[in-house]
C-alpha cells in the first residue's frame, strides 16, 4: 500500500509549483525591502514616510504573514496580499498625512493607512482562494 508513481509525481509538481511561487514572493518582498529601506527610509535618497515606517516596523510580519499559506497552497493569496502591501503604502503616503504640515499639526496616519489596506488585502487573499476551493471540486 504505497503512492502510485503517478501521484508521487503529482505531489512533486505540487511541491515544485509551491516553491516557485514561495521564491517569487520572496524576492518581491526583498526588492521592496530593500527599496524601503535604502530609498525611502528616514535617511535613504527619497525619505518618505509611510514606506520608511512599514520597512522599519510592519515588513517582516506582512512578509511572513503572506508567504506562509503558501506553504499549504494558497498560491494567490501571496500576491495578493504583497499588492495590498504596495498599495498600502502608496495610499497612506498620500492620505495619511492630509493636512500635517500647518497648524495644529496633525499626526501623519500613513502606517495606519498602510496597515488597514494590508489586512484586507489579507481577508480578499483569503476570500479568493476560498472560491477557488470551491470551483475546484472537494477532491482537489
Amino acid at each position: 500500500m504505497g503512492f502510485s508513481e503517478e501521484s508521487t509525481g503529482q505531489m512533486k509538481d505540487s511541491r515544485n509549483r509551491r516553491v516557485v511561487h514561495i521564491s517569487a514572493v520572496v524576492v518581491l518582498y526583498v526588492a521592496a525591502y530593500l527599496s524601503y529601506r535604502i530609498v525611502f527610509d528616514v535617511s535613504g535618497l527619497f525619505p518618505i514616510y509611510t514606506p520608511g515606517w512599514t520597512g522599519r516596523h510592519f515588513f517582516w510580519l506582512a512578509a511572513v504573514s503572506s508567504t506562509l499559506p503558501a506553504l499549504f497552497g494558497w498560491i494567490r493569496f501571496p500576491y495578493i496580499t504583497f499588492a495590498g502591501f504596495v498599495l498600502g503604502n502608496i495610499a497612506g503616503e498620500l492620505f495619511g498625512g492630509f493636512r500635517s504640515d500647518i497648524p495644529p499639526e496633525y499626526r501623519h496616519y500613513g502606517w495606519l493607512i498602510a496597515i488597514i489596506v494590508f489586512l484586507f488585502s489579507c481577508a480578499v487573499g483569503a476570500y479568493i482562494e476560498h472560491r477557488f476551493k470551491l470551483r475546484a471540486g472537494p477532491d482537489k
